[in-house]
């Protein structure tokens, strides 16, 4: 499976590269909401840091979704650690403890 992942990442790097290559002399403006650049950029550069700010986002959701991830598991350790106690101290009661006269049952008449 590692193998190919790295398959995968070396296909994308090398798109990458030749897109950057072709597109190298292609200068544009750069737009967002109401703001926009003085000078033209490169359209290699815009796509980069397009990329770069798609990945940071996606690190962040990564981040926020392992920790919910962590705590979630964090809590079913607790309840599992919960109930093998409970198991553990049903196991060691005796059964004449546990079990409740039935004031109605002829056991309970005789007494």
């Amino acid at each position: 499976m590692w193998i190919i992942k790295w398959i995968v990442i070396v296909l994308v790097v090398i798109f990458l590269i030749g897109f950057a290559m072709q597109n190298a002399d292609v200068n544009v403006p750069l737009r967002f909401l109401k703001w926009e650049t003085v000078n033209d950029m490169p359209l290699w550069l815009i796509m980069y840091l397009s990329f770069v700010a798609g990945m940071i986002f996606w690190l962040a959701i990564s981040i926020y979704q392992v920790i919910s991830l962590k705590n979630e598991s964090r809590r079913w350790r607790k309840r599992i650690k919960q109930l093998e106690s409970e198991l553990n101290r049903l196991r060691n009661v005796s059964v004449e403890d546990s079990v409740v006269a039935d004031p109605a049952s002829p056991e309970a008449s005789q007494a």
